[in-house]
């Protein structure tokens, strides 16, 4: 492409006033239909503003996919650390998406390196968190970490973390927790020992058709230029996203359908422009947690998504699944795992939500009901492409997943 062309794209006409905006890490100024859970969330926080005394605070956010945990968790907790800086008083706060911080440690150090810069290699979870408390007492600030998708970090990882907290001592407990879970991950994990340590649990529910209309119109208003999104427009996409009840579903709907409008030139989005955009979007599935799994856990998906498009079956067993995952690896470059390896990789991406796993018939000859590998809603040739795509990224060192 010649640099006039270039430049024509980067300098001309878009349908977005700011694209930016529909992205899943964007925290807009206002959230509709969540002033109840603001109000609520805040109110627990409250305690961290006296100047006396450090207390800690933990809150469990419970709801389904897209029902708006992650952005109330980082927007209440931004007004609290604007709000606390108004009184003079130190509260930092910290997110992490446990899709790629997976343990305590890797919680711990991230906090001492990237926070206080303090090197944390060699240091055992114990001492690390010894460590971060006394840098919090030293500089006289409270701490609050967010452990968006908790369970993949384990209960008893959680509860340590906040049982070591509060062993100095009443008043001086310096960190606080929200911990942002799916209803049924949060039962499974919940146990007697850490609900003693819960605070409060705020149970979202999902977003009605209506609740949708108004988030999408407010999103819509935000991200793209006057006009570009009618009120025809916006009924169709919460019409789709209402059959999972689910916002980011109708905001990355809006998303695509921007892109494809801009790709064609054209200023209004279109009732067919949502109709290939939703082909594009599967709910179910969160592109934003590709970006965290290392080279072999692709490489195992890569060569499950290939074995059922190539044979168009609907599922697999481990054994089918992990020559396929040899062959992959052979076929990109990489030395393939011992059979141990790629059963915890296949695990992980059933806990992720990747693929799920289904009870298949008595084999001939076998004892007991075994379990089989499949898809849901996103097929087979949809997830091998994009799973292909950002594996041909992790080879060229744009990515930076590593084992």
């Amino acid at each position: 492409m010649e640099d006039n062309a270039v430049e024509e794209i980067l300098f001309g006409e878009s349908i977005f006033a700011n694209e930016a905006t529909l992205l899943s890490e964007y925290v807009p100024p206002r959230l509709p239909r969540r002033e109840r859970e603001i109000v609520r969330l805040a109110q627990d926080f409250r305690p961290l503003l006296m100047k006396d005394g450090a207390f800690g605070v933990n809150v469990a956010i419970i709801g389904e996919a897209g029902a708006g945990k992650s952005v109330l968790a980082k927007f209440v907790m931004e007004r609290i650390v604007q709000a606390a800086t108004k009184k003079n008083v130190k509260i930092f706060f910290e997110y992490f998406n446990c899709y790629t911080f997976r343990t305590r440690s890797a919680v711990l150090r991230n906090l001492l390196t990237e926070r206080f810069h303090v090197l944390s290699r060699g240091f055992s979870d114990e001492e690390l968190l010894g460590m971060l408390i006394k840098r919090l007492a030293n500089e006289n600030a409270k701490l609050v970490i967010v452990l968006d998708e908790a369970p993949i970090l384990g209960g008893e990882e959680i509860l340590s973390m906040l049982h070591a907290s509060e062993v100095y001592g009443f008043g001086q407990s310096r960190i606080s927790t929200v911990i942002v879970s799916r209803p049924s991950e949060w039962r499974v994990m919940l146990s007697a020992p850490l609900s003693g340590h819960i605070h409060d649990q705020i149970n979202m529910s999902s977003y009605s058709k209506k609740d949708l209309i108004e988030i999408l119109r407010y999103r819509a208003d935000v991200a793209f230029v006057p006009g570009a999104v009618s009120e025809d427009i916006l009924g169709m996409v919460a019409e789709i996203a209402a059959t999972t009840r689910n916002a980011r579903h109708g905001i990355e709907i809006l998303y695509q359908a921007g892109k494809i409008a801009d790709s064609l030139g054209k200023a209004q989005l279109t009732a067919e422009m949502i109709r290939q955009a939703k082909e594009s979007v599967y709910p179910e599935l969160r592109y934003d947690i590709f970006y965290t799994l290392k080279s072999h856990e692709i490489l195992t998906a890569l060569g499950i998504a290939r074995l059922l498009r190539g044979r168009g079956t609907t599922s697999t067993t481990i054994d089918e699944a992990f020559d396929y995952y040899r062959i992959v690896c052979e076929e990109e470059g990489f030395p393939a795992q011992l059979k141990p390896s790629f059963r915890k990789n296949v695990n992980l991406l059933l806990n992720l939500g990747f693929m799920g796993m289904i009870v298949g018939p008595v084999e001939r000859g076998k004892r007991g009901r075994h379990g089989r590998i499949t898809l849901y809603d996103i097929p087979a040739s949809i997830l091998e492409e994009r799973l292909h795509d950002i594996l041909g990224k992790m080879k060229k060192g744009d990515l930076s997943g590593v084992d």
